[in-house]
C-alpha cells in the first residue's frame, strides 16, 4: 500500500527510469504477449536494465500487479465525463458500461485484479466516483457497497466470458456461424426432444434471439437491468414498509 500511494516519478537507482515507467512496460507486455510473460524480469529486459534494478523499487511481482491495476483505473473517468448523479439507474448504466470499455482496453485486468484489493489511489478515486451514483437514494452504507460490487462484477464476469469466446474463436479459427456447423449434426443426434424438451426448447430459441452468437450485448444488458431492477425493488420494498 505504501508503494501504491508513494511517488512514482522517481528514478530507479541509476537506470534513468521511474517507477511509472515500468509500470507503463509491464502493461504493455501483458496485452502484447499476455499474463503468462508478466515477470519483473522481462519487464526489466524489455526496458533493457537488470531485473536487480527493479527489485529495489518493486520487491515482487504482487506489488507489480498491484501497480498496474491501479494505473489501468487512472483514465477511467475523465474531468467532466463522470456518471450521472441525479438518475441512479442511469448512472448504474453508465459505470457498467466505462468499466466494460476499461477491460476491452486491458483485457488482462479482470485475470488480474485481486480480490482483496489495496486500494491504490486511482481505485480509490473511482470508487469514490461510482458511490456517488447511489449515494442517498435509500441504501445503507452497507447496501451500497454491496450494490456496486454486484454491478462491477457483473461487468468483470461478462468481459470475462467475452475474453474466453474470442480467444477460443482464435485457437479453434471458427467463428460461431461455423462452430455450429460442425456441432449441429452431433447435437441433433444426442440431443433428444422427449429426453431433453426444455433444453431443446430454450437453447432453440436462445440461439435464434443471438442469430447464433454466444455470448453479446443482450445477455450483458439482460443481467445488468434485473440487477438495477433488484436495487430498485430493495428501495420500494423499505419505503412501503416505512409509510404503510
Amino acid at each position: 500500500m505504501g508503494l501504491l500511494w508513494s511517488s512514482h516519478s522517481r528514478e530507479i537507482g541509476r537506470t534513468g527510469l521511474t517507477i511509472s515507467d515500468f509500470v507503463d512496460a509491464a502493461i504493455s507486455l501483458a496485452r502484447e504477449e499476455g499474463i503468462g510473460a508478466l515477470s519483473i524480469r522481462n519487464v526489466a529486459s524489455r526496458l533493457g536494465v537488470r531485473a536487480m534494478a527493479m527489485y529495489s523499487a518493486v520487491p515482487g511481482k504482487s506489488d507489480l500487479v498491484a501497480l498496474m491495476v491501479d494505473k489501468a483505473y487512472r483514465d477511467l473517468y475523465a474531468e467532466g465525463d463522470e456518471p450521472d448523479t441525479t438518475d441512479w439507474r442511469k448512472g448504474l448504466r453508465e459505470i457498467a458500461s466505462a468499466n466494460r470499455a476499461l477491460y476491452a482496453r486491458h483485457e488482462w485486468l479482470h485475470a488480474l485484479t485481486p480480490v482483496r484489493s489495496a486500494m491504490g489511489p486511482y481505485e480509490a478515486r473511482k470508487h469514490e466516483i461510482e458511490l456517488r451514483v447511489i449515494d442517498r437514494i435509500g441504501l445503507t452504507d452497507f447496501e451500497m457497497d454491496q450494490a456496486l460490487t454486484l454491478v462491477v462484477t457483473h461487468v468483470a464476469q461478462a468481459c470475462r466470458m467475452e475474453s474466453q469466446l474470442r480467444r477460443e474463436r482464435m485457437d479453434t479459427g471458427l467463428d460461431d456461424d461455423e462452430w455450429w456447423v460442425q456441432a449441429m449434426p452431433v447435437l441433433e443426434r444426442v440431443y433428444d426432444p422427449e429426453r431433453f424438451p426444455l433444453c431443446v426448447r430454450v437453447g432453440t430459441a436462445a440461439s435464434a434471439a443471438r442469430n447464433g452468437q454466444f455470448w453479446g450485448q443482450e445477455i450483458f444488458e439482460f443481467g445488468l437491468e434485473r440487477i438495477i431492477d433488484g436495487i430498485g425493488a430493495l428501495i420500494s420494498n423499505r419505503g412501503a414498509m416505512e409509510n404503510p
